[in-house]
This record gives structure tokens, C-alpha cells and sequence, in this order.
């Protein structure tokens, strides 16, 4: 189904896997096969999928990264998110965390933290994705965070189209992830998102060392 430049899949099985689900993805993305494509994952599951789409494409899978930035006494829950290069997108109004130094401390612990697993995963932080479609791939999307900075960050990157490809994301967040890119592709948009993994009948948590060797698979 092609709704514009959306096209969307509502399937009513669940996905077996993150390889299913992105050999799934990668049939809705084919029409970009040819074009100067970069594949950006968004670890760690989305690497899996993006490693299919990637595949499937005949391009190249590089990885990008961000970090979550959390109020005081909940590491669960996210107020903004970050790049290494300082980009934050904030969800909500952040005014009442001003007070003392907690917020400040917090965007620079968050900031080093993503330096390092950039550092781990992909040995160094510059990019070349001027004039490039760019997918940027993750394994579901509940609440956008994630990928509403990267799209913030990849908004000055100068790249020719930015795509947004998950197997499954939120409705709400559907649509306003839509506002701020060229296109989403999407196999399920539920309206009520408890959890990615309910959307999955194997869920397994994807270790680093996996992340790697897909990567060097892919040149990395």
C-alpha cells in the first residue's frame, strides 16, 4: 500500500524475528535499490535489521548512535536523547530540571557515553552522507526519542533524501516522525504500544559482539 511517499504494511501476524522482519522491510525499500544509498542502524537491534535491508539494497550498513537523556532517579525514562556532537532533542519541557547542576551533568555523562560506543562500534565519529539517501533503520520505535535526534543531527548532514524504515512503531509517533523526513516504512503502526518486543515472537537481547561482526561484514 503507498499512501504519497508513505507506504506502509499492516500485517496481522507477528514478525518471527529481527532477520524476518527485515527482509520484510527491505521488499518495501526496493525501490531505492540503485540509487546512492546508506544504510544507518541504530544499535543494537537495528543493525540486525538494517544488515537485511542493506543486503537487499546492495549498499553499505554503517551504524549511528544516540543516547537517551534521563530525569533524576529514572533510568527508564527519557526526557531527550543526544549526539556525540552535542544535537539533543528534547521530548518534553525540561524546566523543571534546571535547578542545580543534575541536567547539565547529566547531558555530559550522556555525551561521553555515546562518544564511546561510537568509538567501540565504529572507530571514529565523521561522516561523509552529502548527496547520499540515507535509511535510518531501528528494530521498533515506541516513543521516537531515538530517532528524533538523529533526524535533528542527519538535518545537516546535507543528504539528498532521509528515510525512516522500522518493522513496527507507534501511531502517534507515526506521525509525527512523518513531519521530519522524506518517507517512513513501516510493517506494523499500532495504535496501543506497550513494548517493541510483544510485536516479536523471538525477541533475544543482541550483544555487542554481534553489532561487530555485522558491521565488518559491511566494511566497518
Amino acid at each position: 500500500m503507498r499512501y504519497g511517499k508513505i507506504a506502509v504494511l499492516r500485517m496481522k501476524n507477528m514478525l518471527a524475528d529481527r532477520i524476518d522482519a527485515g527482509i520484510k522491510l527491505a521488499e518495501k525499500l526496493i525501490h531505492l535499490k540503485g540509487q546512492d544509498c546508506v544504510v544507518l542502524g541504530i544499535p543494537r537491534g537495528g543493525i540486525v535489521v538494517g544488515d537485511q535491508v542493506a543486503k537487499s539494497l546492495g549498499c553499505k550498513l554503517d551504524v549511528v548512535i544516540s543516547k537517551k537523556i534521563n530525569p533524576p532517579g529514572n533510568r527508564e525514562y527519557a526526557i531527550g536523547s543526544i549526539m556525540p556532537d552535542g544535537t539533543v532533542h528534547w521530548n518534553y519541557d525540561v524546566s523543571a530540571y534546571l535547578e542545580g547542576d543534575y541536567l547539565e551533568q547529566e547531558i555530559e555523562e550522556k555525551k561521553a557515553a555515546v562518544k564511546d560506543q561510537l568509538k567501540k562500534f565504529r572507530g571514529k565519529s565523521d561522516y561523509n552522507l552529502k548527496e547520499k539517501t540515507v535509511i535510518l533503520v531501528d528494530d521498533g520505535i515506541a516513543t521516537g526519542a531515538t530517532v528524533s535526534v538523529i533526524l535533528k543531527w542527519l538535518a545537516k548532514q546535507m543528504s539528498r533524501k532521509v528515510y525512516v524504515a522500522t518493522p513496527v512503531v507507534a501511531a502517534d509517533v507515526y506521525e509525527e516522525i512523518k513531519k521530519n523526513c522524506d518517507g517512513v516504512v513501516a510493517l506494523l503502526i499500532p495504535t496501543f504500544f506497550n513494548a517493541v518486543s510483544q510485536f516479536y515472537e523471538k525477541f533475544n537481547e543482541v550483544e555487542d559482539k554481534e553489532v561487530l561482526n555485522i558491521l565488518s561484514r559491511h566494511g566497518n
